[in-house]
């Protein structure tokens, strides 16, 4: 590395970002009264803050590094990647607006307290925090190793990945313990538009190194033009009947039109997140759900995405050496100040979605696990310092993590946004689906998250060290682990949902669904377009991610004697720039026309329930903590004795 990047560049960018990281967090520290309103800015989030933290939180870092390498391995014959914009801003369309006006009049400020409010379900609180802390130590955990890496080696290997983790970590858990959900926010907008700064300048490179999109296309025509390229622009099929990756090998390639709906499904896991549910809740008003996850996620970032990320991609394809870190290499000899402004643009992704799965983990832990069950009189600022500090256990755990098990963290981290897409159940029974039972929500997102387990690695793992085989791999049948669980997860809820008694719900279930009936009654109009709007979805679902996105392999034009693409890009390409923007035309219908997000001002009443007498429940919670600790020491026995008994 020149001395000029490794003395000067670099270190002052750090030390700007810093500086701007913790500025923020001193301000949002006052704001907050130290711990009064630490952990939902006090519900005062404005529009346009709630839309570009979505929309940075949603992409994070995971786009620039492992969606461009993506296409780079895989080509085009995934189209499903390209359409992640809209499939990141179809369930926020669906839930934000209705899931706020259900938090804002039982006063409630996380994901798992309205399940267990709503539910009265102790399992569905438990999986949302579960989900919230797989997020924090493996999902964001992941890109973080990734960046790590790369900054080690940009540094000559004079800092190891391990201390560049641990003071990325220290930084972000910094503004997080000071300023918790207000510090995450207002840092959140500077650090997504270094986000999109850093997709854009990596794309831009990557076509001024090539000569430019015409040259770009060129290339990728003469790699189509020969066949052992071919594949890399046509989807293999609609689904092949193999037992999955590790079993047997797909008949061609495991990228067919059911792995792509699959991966659009898993996309869709985020937004049913509880870290998604947290920006949500913090907002001051329902006013901007629409227009940010049309113009902002859809269309701006689905933008980033279809051109931005592809571009990256297709550089890669063509010229290997245009790979993420081999650009940060050649940069650091040539440019180094804009080397560091990428590089700051890639830490700002990794910590906007890490730093908030941190926070809403750690008060998942606290607030809606530890004080509920084993502390019900812990105080609110001993619950703010008490999450701080499980906070940091969370971010050296997922430091750890990365240095010495890369492995299972990798397991982990691919079944986070599976298992958060079987949320989609229990929302859809708070928001639109009445029919949806107790019984039946909980149920099927425990035959959904085991459905997700049993296709995913970490699985058949955790059954091959018990001596179990499964008799299938990952993804059997070229179908996504997002796809199987929900399939599970659909037939249970069904199943149960029928046989159960659909008005078997608590005081506050029946609140809701007389508050939702009455406060957001849609118009005459929006009703009559509600059969448009179905088969619109439908139809695009089909077309741009299901099996009918085999017809982008030929529908503009395919290479060979002499031929060329018609719009001088990749047919799947500019089939799914095509599916980007019919997409957002989809989200605006579906927002503005048929009013799932449209703008509404109204002032909404707190919810009083009916005097309940409390009794004292000291001794229960020292039991129940007594037996906690008890389980997991000989939990933790047993996994010894396991270890060492099979000598793993």
């Amino acid at each position: 590395m020149t001395g000029v990047a490794a003395q000067i560049w670099l270190p002052l960018s750090l030390l700007f970002y810093t500086a701007v990281a913790l500025y923020w967090a001193r301000i949002a520290a006052r704001e907050n009264r130290d711990y009064e309103t630490y952990f939902s800015a006090a519900h005062s989030l404005s529009s346009w803050i709630v839309a570009m933290l979505m929309a940075g939180a949603s992409v994070s870092c995971w786009f620039l590094l492992g969606g461009s390498a993506e296409i780079g391995q895989h080509g085009f014959s995934a189209p499903a990647l390209l359409q992640a914009g809209i499939a990141l801003a179809l369930p926020g369309t669906i839930f934000f607006k209705r899931m706020w006006f259900v938090c804002q009049r039982l006063r409630l400020s996380s994901q798992a307290e309205l399940f267990r409010s709503y539910y009265q379900s102790d399992f569905l609180v438990v999986v949302s925090t579960v989900i919230a802390i797989l997020f924090a130590i493996a999902f964001a955990g992941l890109q973080m190793r990734a960046l790590s890496h790369i900054i080690s080696t940009l540094t000559g290997g004079e800092a190891s990945p391990l201390v560049v983790s641990m003071v990325l970590s220290l930084v972000m858990f910094g503004y997080v313990a000071i300023g918790g959900m207000r510090a995450v926010a207002y840092l959140g907008v500077f650090q997504t538009v270094l986000l999109c700064a850093a997709m854009v300048g990596f794309a831009g490179y990557a076509l001024i190194d090539l000569g430019g999109f015409g040259a770009l296309n060129s290339r990728l025509l003469a790699l189509a033009s020969d066949p052992n390229g071919a594949p890399l622009f046509s989807v293999s099929g609609v689904i092949h009947f193999t037992a999955g990756l590790g079993r047997a090998d797909a008949s061609g390639s495991p990228d067919t039109a059911m792995m792509g709906f699959g991966l659009t499904l898993a996309f869709m896991g985020f937004q049913a997140s509880p870290l998604a549910s947290k920006i949500v809740l913090s907002a001051n008003n329902a006013r901007g759900f629409a227009a940010g996850q049309t113009w902002v996620m859809a269309g701006v970032f689905g933008g980033l995405i279809v051109f931005g990320i592809a571009i990256m991609g297709a550089a890669m394809l063509v010229e290997p050496g245009l790979s993420v870190p081999n650009i940060f290499m050649t940069l650091e000899k040539v440019s180094p100040w804009f080397m560091a402004w990428l590089l700051i643009g890639a830490i700002a992704g990794v910590q906007l979605v890490s730093a908030l799965a941190l926070l809403v983990a750690g008060e998942s832990l606290v607030r809606n696990v530890y004080k509920p069950y084993f502390h019900a009189t812990l105080s609110r600022r001993d619950t703010v310092n008490l999450t701080r500090v499980v906070v940091g256990i969370l971010a050296l755990a997922s430091v750890l993590m990365q240095s010495l098990t890369p492995i299972a963290l990798s397991a982990l981290g691919s079944v986070v946004l599976p298992m958060s897409f079987q949320l989609w159940a229990p929302l859809l029974g708070v928001t639109w689906l009445r029919w949806i039972t107790r019984p039946a929500a909980a149920t099927g997102v425990a035959f959904g998250l085991a459905g997700v387990i049993l296709t995913e690695p970490l699985g058949y793992e955790i059954l091959s060290f018990f001596g179990l085989e499964l008799p299938w791999g990952r993804w059997p049948w070229t179908i996504h682990s997002a796809a199987w669980g929900m399939a599970a997860n659909l037939v249970v809820v069904l199943i149960i949902s029928a046989i159960t008694n659909r008005e078997a719900f608590g005081e506050e279930a029946q609140e809701v669904r007389r508050f939702l009936q009455s406060a957001l009654r849609v118009s005459g109009r929006a009703q009559a377009l509600r059969s448009v709007a179905w088969a619109a979805i439908l139809i695009w679902l089909f077309l741009a991610v299901g099996p009918g996105v085999e017809f982008g392999n030929f529908a503009f034009g395919v290479p060979g004697a002499g031929r060329g693409w018609i719009l001088g890009m990749p047919s799947l390409w500019a089939w799914s720039a095509l599916f980007w923007v019919l997409g957002v035309g989809l989200l605006w219908f579906l927002a503005y026309k048929l009013e799932m997000a449209s703008p509404v001002t109204a002032v909404i009443d707190a919810y009083e329930p009916r005097p309940r007498l409390h009794l004292n429940q000291g001794q229960r919670e020292r039991e129940r903590l007594r037996a906690l600790v008890i389980t997991g020491a000989v939990g933790f026995g047993l996994a010894v004795l396991i270890a060492f008994s099979f000598g793993r």
